[in-house]
């Protein structure tokens, strides 16, 4: 196994950064993982956090030690864990989708199919919806239809 994919899940702490500096954190973030070959994808709706990364399966490890230690989480979770070949977010270093950002009809769309509490979408429970949330929330960070 020399690449791995990691998903999970956290609760952001009350101490949380504003979305200018969230967005700060990830472009250092995505070039940092650049430089290790580690790709992913993270998505914020109220206040939990879902997020993929795939690379070699040390630098992955190496990071989700880092962000189970970071007191920005709360209860970080694993939801999968598994070797893998084929990469699906090989052309981000790192992205963020931020929900609430989201116009309200991209919004509803998410709601309708995965459901909402507090306005906020939820994040599924069962595995392959979480892979299907994971690349809705990937082809919605490509397209952006509503920009430009």
């Amino acid at each position: 196994m020399n690449h791995c994919r990691l998903i999970y899940r956290s609760t952001c702490t009350d101490k949380f950064m504003a979305n200018e500096e969230l967005r700060d954190l990830v472009e250092k973030s995505a070039e940092n993982n650049r430089k290790l070959s580690v790709t992913g994808l993270l998505v914020l709706s109220g206040d939990q956090f879902l997020q993929v990364l795939e690379g070699p399966v040390a630098a992955v490890n190496d990071l989700y030690a880092h962000i189970v230690q970071d007191s920005r989480h709360h209860h970080p979770r694993l939801i999968s864990y598994e070797p893998t070949e084929e990469i699906y977010f090989d052309d981000w270093g790192m992205s963020i989708v931020d929900l609430y950002d989201l116009p309200k009809a991209v919004r509803e769309i998410l709601i309708r199919k995965y459901s909402s509490k507090e306005d906020a979408v939820e994040f599924p429970e069962r595995l392959h919806e979480v892979y299907a949330f994971l690349l809705d929330a990937k082809i919605i960070c490509q397209g952006r239809p509503w920009e430009g």
